[in-house]
C-alpha cells in the first residue's frame, strides 16, 4: 500500500493520534506519530519530509472539522445523481 497525503490524514483521523494542548484548542498532529504511521506503512520518510507534511495536514484537518459541523437541513432535495 502506498503512503500518501491522503491515507496518512486518514490513519491519523481515524487513529485520534495526535496530542491536545489545552481544552478546546486545536489538536496538533506530533512528529512521532507521523513517524510511526509512515514506518507502518513501509515508506520510512524523514524527519524533514514529514515537518513538510506536519502543517499541511493539520490545515486538512481543521477543514474536514468545519465540513463536519456543517448542517444540512432536512428538507434539502437530495442531489441530481440520487433523483428516483
Amino acid at each position: 500500500m502506498t503512503l500518501n497525503r491522503r491515507r496518512l490524514f486518514q490513519y491519523a483521523a481515524l487513529t485520534g493520534g495526535y496530542s491536545t494542548a489545552a481544552k478546546g484548542a486545536e489538536p496538533a498532529i506530533t512528529l512521532a506519530f507521523l513517524r510511526d504511521v509512515s514506518t507502518l506503512h513501509g515508506a520510512n520518510l524523514t524527519d524533514d519530509r514529514l515537518r513538510v507534511l506536519r502543517p499541511v495536514l493539520g490545515q486538512v484537518l481543521s477543514r474536514w472539522r468545519e465540513l463536519r459541523a456543517f448542517e444540512v437541513p432536512p428538507t434539502t432535495a437530495p442531489t441530481q445523481g440520487t433523483l428516483d
